[in-house]
């Protein structure tokens, strides 16, 4: 479609943003997504992989889960060092 419009496709990148909010239980199947436990979050980071994503931005900042900022780089750095072992 974007090459219809006369848009060079081979420069064209997919960037997911995951807005992503924690839960203390795991989110039922009809969760959204980056929604959940980190482990559900990072199914979510794997299907982003898995669908061709370019690039990722975790996006941590919109809840209340942190109760400081060291725990939410803390948890930014977990996720990163578990999608590169992924």
């Amino acid at each position: 479609m974007a090459s219809e419009y006369g848009r060079d496709t081979s420069r064209m990148e997919m960037v997911v943003v995951g807005n992503v909010t924690f839960t203390d239980r795991p989110a039922g199947p009809d969760r959204s997504a980056f929604v959940g436990t980190l482990d559900q979050v990072m199914d979510d980071v794997r299907t982003a992989a898995e669908a061709g994503a370019d690039e990722f931005i975790v996006d941590l900042n919109l809840q209340d889960w942190f109760t400081s900022t060291r725990q939410m780089l803390e948890t930014a750095v977990e996720i990163r060092e578990r999608a590169i072992a992924a």
